[in-house]
């Protein structure tokens, strides 16, 4: 694996650790704050001070002047598989009539042919697409599974490098044996232990789904894992999730994971398709993080999470891309159109994500002193009046879901004016081709 001393820009613009105003933009976190020519103060890792940009401006302090552009918290992805990054292009290996073909035949191949190499490039390829969407956090569902042992420490590299915040974890599945799944048991206990005190990574337990592990592998999960230690699932994304958990004796996906005591606040559902009406009697109760995929769902042809049941839930791409703002589009567009209540999706964008980002990383969130400077801008610059109750609109039917003008984690600035700061793109998509070819021959063979 190429070193990443050697993947860095020598050229680089990236700031750090100084004072800078980024200024003359349309500041707001969507919940109370929005100011019309505002600007925020960056001091290191934190934001300084906010408000308007002639009160903010001072001599001898460096202004970034955005010319009128949207600034908005840095975004999240809830659900993201940067495994996926190499797999553009790649034909399924087979049938793909029905969900369980589409694992056989393509991501199941494709996670059995990843090494360590593959595994880092795409890791840093779907963080570097994800910061060009303003992303500063994603949590990602991960599987390599002839590259176990140290793979989520491989990742975590691609995040030091990158300087954006990840919540990791290993798919842990029956799939491949009874030793293996040691060794997936393994991988995210000594990962999530390592990061306990972490600011910038945590772990969290990762398992597939239901349909790919046996009540022995849950209960053994059940008895090892931390207690806190929250999981990340896929749950009910196939119907087939649900009908292998009644045949099982329970009454739905959610409850046989509620039966092994693997539920809390902080554990995280995606998809939530395919429930039952005792899961969805277990959700109101327990209030887990669900994570609803919408363009992953219309894509497999899965349907579509019941808004009705589920209210209180947030965004992820379970790998499709790094644009949170077009999933937002794409909830929008697959639901109910322009009979959506632009207030329901402004508190699952904002409100909720704030809420839950906060859980993980306490200093992380809305625009506030002495929060860490996680901030997009927004390459778009509102030319009809913008209000808190109308900034959902701007967002699906102004930005669109375009790349970004400049993202900002932790003070630095990561991506600027249509380039990465800190990393030889070059280099990278030169490594990444020649891993990709070996990956492919590996898929294919």
């Amino acid at each position: 694996m190429v070193m990443a001393k050697n993947l860095l820009n020598n050229t680089s613009t990236k700031k750090e650790s100084i004072r800078y105003i980024v200024g003359n933009g349309v500041v707001t976190d969507g919940l109370n704050l929005l100011l019309d020519n505002g600007a925020i103060l960056i001091n290191g890792e934190n934001i300084e001070k906010i408000g308007k940009t002639d009160e903010i401006k001072e001599e001898g302090i460096d202004f970034i002047d955005v010319e009128g552009r949207l600034i908005i918290p840095g975004l999240v992805n809830f659900h993201h598989h940067l495994y996926s990054s190499l797999a553009v292009g790649l034909s399924p290996h087979g049938k793909t009539e029905n969900f369980i073909h589409i694992l056989e035949n393509l991501w199941w191949r494709l996670d059995s042919a990843l090494d360590e190499d593959s595994v880092y490039y795409s890791a840093l390829l779907g963080i570097i697409d994800s910061i060009k969407y303003g992303v500063t956090t994603i949590f990602d569902h991960h599987a390599s599974m002839n590259y176990v042992s140290n793979s989520l420490f491989t990742i975590e590299s691609a995040f030091k490098l990158a300087g954006i915040k990840g919540v990791l974890c290993f798919e842990t599945s029956d799939r491949m044996g009874k030793e293996e799944v040691q060794k997936h048991i393994d991988e995210n206990l000594e990962f999530y232990r390592a990061h306990e005190d972490s600011l910038s990574i945590k772990g969290m337990f990762g398992l597939h789904a239901n349909l790919t592990l046996s009540d022995k592998t849950l209960k053994k999960i059940s008895h090892m894992k931390p207690e806190k230690m929250p999981i990340h699932v896929h749950c009910g994304e196939d119907i087939t999730d649900l009908d292998y958990c009644i045949k099982q004796g329970y009454r739905g996906v959610v409850d046989r994971l509620y039966k092994f005591g693997l539920l809390n606040s902080t554990s995280i559902l995606a998809h939530a398709v395919h429930l039952s009406e005792e899961d969805y009697g277990i959700l109101e109760n327990i209030k887990p993080i669900v994570v609803s995929n919408p363009e992953s769902n219309a894509n497999n042809r899965e349907g579509k999470m019941d808004r009705r049941q589920i209210k209180r839930f947030v965004l992820g791409t379970d790998g499709m891309s790094g644009d949170m703002i077009g999933t937002l589009r794409s909830l929008y567009l697959l639901g109910e159109g322009i009979q959506e209540s632009l207030d329901e999706m402004k508190k699952i964008f904002f409100n909720y994500q704030y809420d839950i980002l906060r859980k993980f990383f306490p200093e992380t969130g809305i625009f506030e002193k002495g929060g860490k400077a996680d901030i997009a801008v927004l390459d778009y610059i509102p030319i009809t009046p913008l209000e808190l109750n109308n900034i959902t609109s701007h967002l699906i039917f102004g930005v669109k879901g375009c790349k970004v003008h400049m993202t900002i984690s932790n003070g630095n600035i990561l991506y600027k004016e249509g380039r990465i700061t800190f990393l030889d793109e070059n280099k990278i998509i030169e490594e990444s081709k020649r891993v990709t070819k070996e990956l492919h021959k590996r898929y294919y063979g």
